[in-house]
């Protein structure tokens, strides 16, 4: 069976991609060499800005009713003194920031997650199957791959029209693509996760449990079980570590928490799994060529300090499955997959920079409670595209601008190229008992175009000559409507929010149109700006 797009890897990116597109009707195959689905909790951090996107995959429900909030962790002092810090501060959610705390979900359970929801579609990882080669040809793309099923080996070949490399940071797809993986290893900077059960319950499960200090040895003991589980992960780190001693064994790795720790009386279970790794700084010189691109631990790679690497790829995939999904479509030409990288490489840039600069403060002695804490922008809400190519803004600007890829989109404005913020309170004006938000307007299948008054009624038509469904009208008013709108969505701005968040009372720009991807299109006056931001997107 032939698909459109070829997914190779089916960790978070690649699976967040898989739904994005079949959202947008474009058929997938997600394969991925491992011959069992992942065991191990791994990336569990996920930051506001993924939840977001989630909300607008239709995946949050499932994914908040299996997180819980950061705990505080206490580190256990030389002498019986205890230090606790407050790892992520806890924040009231606001109306434009309804999920403003980031949540804690184990990586096996979110992709599990996904998959079930992947499997809505009729679409579900192929597994044991390995990308060997790939192909570009002028109209598509033929992938060789190697399937092994019983002990058996077999190879097929699989024509798409794109190929998706979101299988790790050995990627197939950018071997041969030839994009540079520039950065360093950190060697001596030695860490391992690992599962286990605690059959005595002598820890907090409400508390991170840590002793030691990375610039040596140190382990820190997490609760990620349901409440009635004792199932824990434990992250060994330092430069005195003997990592592949630690994990050649259940026993060595017993022994290896005993021996920092000092705490004999905790009796273990079984070991889930563990694994060592000495943290790699890489990213790639381009996120893809002609129909091949890179996601995820494909493109860049990190310090696990600050929980950003996770939540960057599928921030990736997000950002590339609308774009993907309208080339493919033939509804906009294929240079628009040029800003993919455009938009992107800015902000694996940044990440890089705040995660190293964590991992530095971690490993440095002394430091280790300035590397475990977390400060507001690694919730990535700043994050943005306001050099992008394809944004138009038509906002009033004196001067110069420089904009930071990380922080600038929380520098309490909305420019385009930020996320687009929520706005609860919204009455339908032909039945006001009924009340929706923003964030349960927007849709990864389409842009919504917001219209802040209802003297743009030929702006609102305008839309009509757009590609059917690929555009959603909404009008927003502070009060009732003088003539007949004909818009998707018609709406009185019960509580004020809309207009508050968006600035409208100081802007001169009236209409917003957001992307799939939940971000800022465009901030345009009214219809040239509009066909100006259009003509970049749709051919």
């Amino acid at each position: 069976m032939n698909a459109s797009v070829l997914i190779v890897g089916a960790g978070p990116s690649g699976l967040s991609l898989a739904i994005a597109l079949r959202q947008n009707g474009v058929s997938v195959r997600i394969i991925d060499k491992a011959s069992t689905y992942q065991v191990g909790q791994r990336g569990a951090g996920i930051q506001s800005r993924t939840l977001e996107l989630f909300k607008i995959l239709g995946v949050l429900p499932d994914i908040l009713k299996k997180g819980g909030f950061c705990s505080p962790m206490i580190h256990y002092l030389p002498g019986g003194e205890t230090k606790t810090t407050e790892v992520i501060a806890y924040m009231e959610n606001t109306p434009d920031r309804p999920y403003i705390n980031p949540i804690m979900v184990g990586q096996d359970l979110q992709e599990d997650i996904l998959r079930k929801h992947l499997a809505k579609y009729g679409i579900t990882v192929e597994l044991g199957t390995e990308l060997v080669s790939f192909e570009q040809l002028p109209d598509g793309v033929v992938s060789r791959v190697v399937r092994t099923r019983d002990g058996q080996r077999f190879e097929e070949s699989i024509q798409s029209q794109w190929i998706i490399g979101a299988e790790g940071s050995h990627s197939v797809v950018r071997k041969t693509l030839g994009l540079t993986f520039l950065g360093e290893t950190r060697k001596g900077d030695n860490m391992i996760v690992g599962d286990i059960y605690i059959k005595e319950r002598l820890l907090d499960k409400d508390l991170w449990h840590l002793w030691g200090e990375a610039a040596t040895k140190s382990v820190t003991v997490v609760h990620f079980g349901t409440r009635d589980e004792d199932k824990y992960t434990l992250f060994f780190m330092g430069c005195d570590l003997d990592a592949a001693k630690a994990t050649s064994s259940r026993e060595e790795f017993i022994k290896a928490f005993y021996g920092i720790s000092g705490r004999t009386d905790i009796e273990f279970g079984d070991l889930i799994w563990a694994s060592t790794f000495q943290p790699n700084v890489r990213m790639v010189n381009s996120f893809g060529s002609g129909r091949a691109f890179v996601a995820g631990d494909s493109a860049h790679v990190h310090s696990p300090t600050g929980g950003q690497g996770l939540n960057s790829g599928i921030q990736d995939a997000i950002n590339l499955a609308w774009k993907l999904a309208l080339v493919q479509k033939n509804l906009a030409p294929q240079s628009l997959l040029d800003s993919y990288s455009q938009e992107r490489i800015p902000i694996i840039a940044a990440m890089l920079d705040k995660t190293s600069e964590l991992h530095m403060k971690t490993f440095t002695p002394g430091g280790t409670q300035a590397g475990w804490a977390r400060g507001y922008e690694l919730r990535q809400f700043g994050i943005n595209y306001r050099g992008s190519p394809i944004i138009v803004d038509e906002t009033p600007v004196h001067g110069e601008e420089i904009f930071d890829p990380y922080r600038s989109g929380n520098d309490g404005t909305v420019r385009g190229g930020d996320r687009a913020p929520d706005a609860p309170g919204l009455t339908f004006v032909k039945d006001p008992t009924r009340k929706t938000s923003l964030f349960d307007i927007f849709g990864s299948s389409y842009h919504t175009v917001l219209f802040f008054s209802d003297d743009n009624i030929a702006v609102v038509e305008a839309l009509k000559s757009y590609p059917t469904g690929a555009v959603k009208s909404v009008v927003i008013l502070s009060q009732n409507p003088t003539g007949v709108i004909s818009a998707d969505y018609v709406l009185a701005d019960g509580d004020g929010y809309a207009y508050k968040h968006y600035n409208m009372a100081e802007k001169v720009t009236k209409v917003v149109i957001v992307r799939p991807d939940g971000m800022v299109g465009g901030l345009v006056r009214g219809m040239d700006g509009l066909k100006k931001y259009f003509r970049r997107i749709f051919v």
